[in-house]
């Protein structure tokens, strides 16, 4: 999956309501005041829309737009520095996700590594973003370093081969689409850095549980007595009321969740979604450790 990046975020309107007071007659015993009609009660006002969630806002949102039309040489860089520390900072807040390798350090987590560097750099004050390929930083509009930071084998680079180029000016984030919240979730909307493989995935007990529970209670759906031969996927017999109930299945047991149109996109929280793809080409529920695609950081939706 690709992403785009974005700091647009919005931002709820606040409705102002003026009450004016009803006055009476003269104050003599004769003509007392007469009470003033009550006002009418001001309707419920709705709560805002959740902001969305992404890292490193603060600084990209003082920072602003960048600009597509940048000259990128590889010139110098001038924020590795701050991209090593930020680094290190990531190795000490989640060891777990690096491990010994003959080749150097291998990230098992790619997702986890490129959202806390660009988290450790907003903190610094410097406005980070992920192009799909490359982490950008930026101090200022004048211009932006780009650094490759994992091979292609999930090492992680260290020192000048991480540096890629300079743009003149800064070539980052530009405008993209608004975040829209998902029905029935309690969660701001999200867009993803980076997507990637990890094992175990965290959903897949409840995603299966999902398929079953589905099948069971809806044979007009999920014919259970066909089998796709050597494995135990069931025969879909309606691909958009599967999709449609497995939704609502995992909503039921807590989850935010959407059908993209290719995966079931799962999550609890903000901080990471899991991918999932339920159905086989041969029209029946893909279950078990196949199904499970990517990891997304931040949650994709």
């Amino acid at each position: 999956m690709k992403r785009l990046s974005s700091t647009a975020a919005a931002l709820p309107a606040i409705a102002l309501i003026t009450f004016m007071a009803a006055c009476g007659g003269d104050d003599s015993p004769n003509n007392p005041p007469q009470p003033s009609a009550a006002a009418p009660s001001a309707a419920p006002t709705a709560p805002p829309p959740p902001s969305p969630s992404l890292p490193g806002q603060a600084s990209c949102a003082r920072i602003g737009l960048g600009t597509l039309n940048s000259n990128c040489p590889r010139s110098g860089a001038f924020h590795q520095a701050e991209v090593e520390r930020a680094i290190d900072m990531v190795l000490q807040q989640k060891p777990h996700i690096i491990e010994d390798h003959p080749l150097g350090k291998r990230v098992r987590s790619p997702g986890q590594l490129l959202v806390g560097v660009i988290e450790n750099l907003d903190r610094m004050g410097l406005c980070a973003d992920f192009d799909g390929e490359e982490i950008q930083v930026k101090s200022s509009n004048a211009l932006n370093d780009q650094y490759h930071l994992i091979t292609s084998n999930f090492i992680l680079r260290r020192g000048e081969s991480m540096y890629r180029a300079t743009c003149f000016p800064a070539a980052f984030p530009t405008p993209a689409p608004p975040l829209h919240p998902t029905p029935g979730c309690r969660l701001a909307p999200s867009r993803s850095l980076t997507c990637s493989r990890e094992l175990p995935p965290r959903y897949l007990g409840d995603v299966d549980r999902a398929i079953a529970e589905v099948a069971r209670q809806h044979p007009e759906v999920i014919d259970v007595n066909r089998v796709q031969p050597g494995t135990n996927f069931f025969k879909v017999l309606d691909n958009d009321r599967y999709f449609t109930l497995m939704v609502e299945k995992m909503k039921s047991y807590g989850y935010c969740a959407i059908y993209d149109g290719e995966e079931l996109a799962v999550k609890t929280e903000n901080g990471f979604n899991e991918q999932f793809d339920i159905w086989s080409g041969e029209g029946f529920a893909r279950r078990g450790e196949g199904s499970y695609r990517s990891t997304c950081y931040p949650a994709t939706f």
